[in-house]
């Protein structure tokens, strides 16, 4: 691949971060809710407890941005640390019966309000589509380079 062809990709892939960031701007406006925040509910949702190592891992985000998304989550009555065990210093995060409420009908934003016309493409489509952004993926892991982030 030539210089041309790299620099086209990063600018593609610019573009579809920048857009990223739009979108959990204008979440946050209409619907008082991140784009991160969203991720970390549905994670959430769909096991009964989590702890903040396994969330940062799942959502690929560091410590330090998780920790302000729970925060946040937090504050609004959605989430709650609980602490497990006999290791006081091990917490574990669970949605609140507000959490719980909120996420089923946040994810219906999804559906109505999604950040692509998600009614043009077909679930042939959409699989493709993962396909390939998980080839990207794994061709900009930094671990192939070991690019200290």
């Amino acid at each position: 691949m030539n210089t041309e062809s790299t620099v086209n990709i990063i600018n593609e892939i610019r573009k579809l971060s920048r857009y990223l960031d739009k979108y959990s701007k204008y979440l946050s406006n209409k619907y008082h809710i991140t784009l991160p925040q969203l991720l970390c509910l549905n994670e959430l949702r769909t096991e009964e407890e989590l702890n903040l190592t396994e969330l940062t891992r799942r959502l690929n985000l560091n410590n330090s941005a998780i920790t302000g998304i729970i925060d946040r989550l937090e504050l609004k009555n959605y989430v709650q640390r609980v602490k497990t065990g006999k290791d006081r210093r091990a917490i574990h995060l669970r949605l609140t019966d507000e959490g719980k409420v909120f996420a089923e009908k946040s994810f219906q934003i999804f559906d109505h309000d999604c950040f692509f016309d998600n009614t043009k493409i077909t679930v042939q489509e959409a699989g493709d589509l993962l396909t390939s952004l998980g080839k990207i993926i794994s061709l900009l892991d930094p671990e192939v380079k070991k690019i200290d982030l």
